[in-house]
C-alpha cells in the first residue's frame, strides 16, 4: 500500500538578500530540513520566500514580492509582511498538511501550524518600534493560541512565552540555534588579514549589532573609555553592524568623549567577512541586557575568539563556562574583566579552547533534526 505524501510548507517571508539573525536562522533551518527530507519520497517541502539568495538550489520555492524584504523597504516591508501573512498566506497554507514559520509571523486561521519565537523584546523593552509592540502584545498571543506547537530558541525565551503570552509550557519545544561550522571555524589562514585590509584595524575589541538600547553599548563605551591610553592604542574598539537610529546615539556619545581615534564603526559587514571579523579580533565584548539566543556569541566561540559577556538572560545557556561574565549594569564589572583578560595570557588561551569546545554543542543539523521530529509529531496529534 502506497502511503500518502505529506506536503510541508515553510513560511520564509522574513528571508532577505541581506540576512541578519532571523534571516540566517531561517535559511539554515530550511536548507538542513531540505537535506533531511531529500531522500524521503513521502515528504516534500515548499518554501514561500521573497529571497532565494541563501537557500540551496534544490529547495522548492514559491516566490513572494520583494516588498517583504526589510533591507530594501524598511518599515514598509513590516507592513507588507503583516498583510501577506494575514490575508494571502492562509490561502497558500491550505495546500499543505503542516506549515512551519521560522519567525513569529503566521496565519491566524491555519490549524496545523508551528511557529518560532526568538525573543519577546517588544514586551520587555518599551523602546522597541511601535508596530512590533502592538503586534507582540495584541496579536501574537492569538497566533500562539492557534498554533499546534511553538519553537523557542532558548529556555529563557520559553519562560517569557509562558509568562507574557500565557502559553501552556507543554506546547513549547526548546530547540537551540546552530551555526555553520564550515563557515565559522579555526582553520589556519595566517596569510589572510581581511579585516585589516578592509578597515585598517587589528588586535581590536569587537562588538556586534547595536540595534536597540537594550544592547547596552553605552556601558561598553564607558568601560572602554576608562582603559589606559596605551591599551586603547593597541586595542581599538570595533563596532560592527547596527541600526541607524541607535548607531547615531552611540556615535554621539563617542564624539562627546572624544574617542573617535579609538572607537570605529563599520556599518553592515558583508557575510563573507564575518569569520575574519571574529578571527582577527582580540576578543568579543557582548554587553546585552537581554538575548533570546545571541548568534555572535556562538559564532565568536566557534571562530576561536575569546568572549566577555553579560551574565543574564540566555547568554549563560549559550556560553556555559567558556566566557568571562560581567554584570551588564556595572561599568566597573566590565572594566575589571577586560583588564583581567589583558593581563593573563593563559586565561586568554583557555577561553579560546573552551569556546571552541562549547560551540560544538550547537549545530544546524541538530536544530533541523529536532524541528523535523516536531513536524512529524504535529501530524499525529
Amino acid at each position: 500500500m502506497k502511503l500518502q505524501k505529506i506536503h510541508i510548507g515553510i513560511n520564509g517571508s522574513m528571508l532577505d538578500d541581506q540576512p541578519t539573525g532571523v534571516g540566517i536562522y531561517s535559511a539554515n533551518v530550511i536548507n538542513y530540513l531540505s537535506d533531511f527530507y531529500k531522500n524521503n519520497s513521502e515528504r516534500d517541502i515548499s518554501v514561500l520566500t521573497p529571497s532565494k539568495n541563501h537557500i540551496n538550489n534544490n529547495v522548492r520555492t514559491i516566490t513572494l514580492s520583494k516588498l517583504l524584504q526589510s533591507s530594501r523597504y524598511g518599515k514598509l516591508a513590516a507592513v507588507t509582511r503583516f498583510l501577506w501573512n494575514t490575508f494571502s498566506y492562509p490561502l497558500s497554507a491550505k495546500k499543505f498538511d503542516v506549515v512551519l514559520s521560522t519567525t513569529t509571523h503566521g496565519s491566524f486561521t491555519t490549524r496545523n501550524q508551528i511557529i518560532t519565537i526568538h525573543d519577546l523584546l517588544s514586551l520587555r523593552f518599551g523602546n522597541i518600534s511601535l508596530h512590533q509592540r502592538i503586534y507582540f502584545k495584541f496579536l501574537l498571543p492569538t497566533l500562539v493560541s492557534k498554533a499546534k506547537f511553538v519553537v523557542a530558541v532558548s529556555e529563557t525565551t520559553k519562560k517569557d512565552i509562558v509568562n507574557f503570552l500565557k502559553c501552556p509550557p507543554e506546547k513549547i519545544k526548546v530547540i537551540y540555534n546552530g551555526y555553520d561550522e564550515n563557515f565559522y571555524n579555526t582553520a589556519d589562514k595566517k596569510d589572510e588579514k581581511l579585516i585589516y585590509d578592509n578597515y585598517k584595524l587589528q588586535h581590536y575589541f569587537l562588538a556586534v549589532g547595536p540595534t536597540y538600547p537594550h544592547k547596552n553599548f553605552e556601558l561598553l563605551i564607558e568601560a572602554y573609555s576608562n582603559l589606559e591610553e596605551a591599551i586603547k592604542e593597541k586595542h581599538p574598539l570595533l563596532i560592527a553592524g547596527g541600526k541607524k537610529r541607535y548607531l547615531d546615539q552611540i556615535k554621539k556619545i563617542v564624539k562627546e568623549k572624544k574617542k573617535e581615534q579609538h572607537i570605529h564603526f563599520t556599518g553592515y559587514v558583508p557575510q563573507q567577512l564575518m569569520p575574519a571579523l571574529y578571527k582577527e579580533a582580540y576578543a568579543l565584548i557582548f554587553p546585552s541586557l537581554y538575548e533570546g539566543f545571541g548568534f555572535p556569541l556562538l559564532e565568536a566561540m566557534a571562530s576561536g575568539c575569546p568572549v566577555i559577556a553579560s551574565n543574564i538572560s540566555s547568554i549563560p545557556e549559550v556560553c556555559g563556562e567558556a566566557v568571562l561574565y560581567f554584570d551588564p549594569y556595572n561599568t566597573s564589572s566590565l572594566l575589571n574583566k577586560i583588564t583581567q583578560l589583558l593581563g593573563n595570557a593563559s586565561l586568554y588561551q583557555e577561553l579560546k579552547r573552551k569556546g571552541i569546545e562549547q560551540a560544538k554543542n550547537f549545530s544546524w543539523k541538530s536544530t533541523a533534526h529536532q524541528i523535523s521530529n516536531l513536524i512529524e509529531h504535529s501530524l499525529t496529534v
